[in-house]
């Protein structure tokens, strides 16, 4: 994709397990092969179960920590060649919104000092303070109400706003959300995604938005990338995706979500995904889904699906794909 503002290719992330004595027992493959685009303003879905390796995934692409291989080439340079200063310049463009609010902004320093710390060392002094109260009234946040308090006086909602409004400081072209409103209730979560959207409308930031909620997923994506294993297995526009999956997991994980059954009008239960996930310290060969697939057959032992495409937008890796 030429117009591509992150452009990510056979990116690769792998982690040494040790037991007793520092003794190798084994090597997660938390990450391969990944590769996908995302253009300016738009916001890409990344979903999977838990232990997939979504969170990963995000860290690797804004190299924190590096990943094994691959290339993650954002604004035309490949953030993997970079180091020292060079990197920390070319992350400025490039933020994160963690999981846990609490857990993301230090608990003794107050409002005022949280927004403005990315700022300091390249803004002037004054030009912070305008800066700070600026991004707090940007995402709803009262400045003289909000500024002098510290993260345990304020709720759930106003700590991930206050890391948003942080995230937004250096003027970022990409926000990386890692569930960002899984530990919120549902009003808060509600707020803080119209928030999102609303800075993307206002300021065209691009997203990267990570989430085990398919329908929370659907909500916010332009487009949707499925992992499982640390693999992609699937990508497409939203609502071609959502309405006609062509993996087996998708199609497993959308059976998953609970709804309504447009011929009767009824409550539609859940098709729990059959089986437990293999684990990532040994893959199955081939199609790491063939253990839990009801289509598998003894190609997918043998041979690894391409990940490639078969309708224009759509990228699938299966051999048997769902058309």
């Amino acid at each position: 994709m030429a117009d591509a503002l992150l452009r990510v290719r056979d990116l690769e992330q792998r982690f040494t397990v040790r037991g007793a004595g520092g003794l190798k027992e084994g090597v997660v493959h938390a990450v391969s092969r990944v590769s996908f685009d995302i253009r300016p303003g738009e916001t890409l879905g990344i979903v999977g179960e838990t232990g997939s390796g979504k969170s990963t995934l995000a860290r690797a692409v804004l190299q924190s920590p590096r990943p094994q291989g691959g290339e993650v080439v954002f604004g035309g340079t490949d953030l993997t060649r970079l180091r020292g200063r060079a990197l920390k310049v070319a992350r400025r463009r490039a933020q994160m919104v963690f999981q846990d609010p609490y857990g993301s902004l230090n608990p003794r320093w107050r409002v005022t000092e949280l927004v403005a710390e990315p700022l300091l060392g390249h803004t002037p002094r004054g030009a912070i303070r305008r800066r700070v109260r600026e991004l707090l009234d940007l995402v709803g946040l009262d400045p003289s109400s909000y500024g002098p308090r510290r993260p345990r006086e304020l709720s759930g909602g106003q700590c991930q706003r206050v890391a948003i409004a942080r995230a937004l400081a250096p003027n970022p072209d990409l926000i990386v959300c890692d569930e960002p409103v899984s530990s919120l209730d549902v009003l808060i979560q509600a707020q803080v995604l119209n928030l999102f959207e609303q800075l993307r409308r206002e300021l065209g930031v691009s997203y990267l938005f990570i989430s085990h909620d398919l329908a929370l997923v659907r909500q916010v994506s332009d487009r949707v990338a499925v992992m499982h294993l640390g693999q992609l297995v699937e990508t497409g526009p939203v609502e071609a995706l959502y309405r006609r999956p062509l993996h087996p997991y998708t199609a497993a994980l959308l059976d998953s979500i609970p709804g309504l059954d447009p011929a009767t009008g009824r409550a539609r239960r859940p098709k729990p995904l059959a089986g437990e996930p293999p684990s990532p310290l040994q893959p199955p060969s081939g199609c790491r889904f063939r253990t839990r697939c009801p289509l598998a057959q003894p190609r997918c032992a043998d041979e690894e699906p391409a990940f490639r495409e078969i309708a224009p937008g759509r990228q699938v890796a299966c051999h048997f794909p769902l058309e």
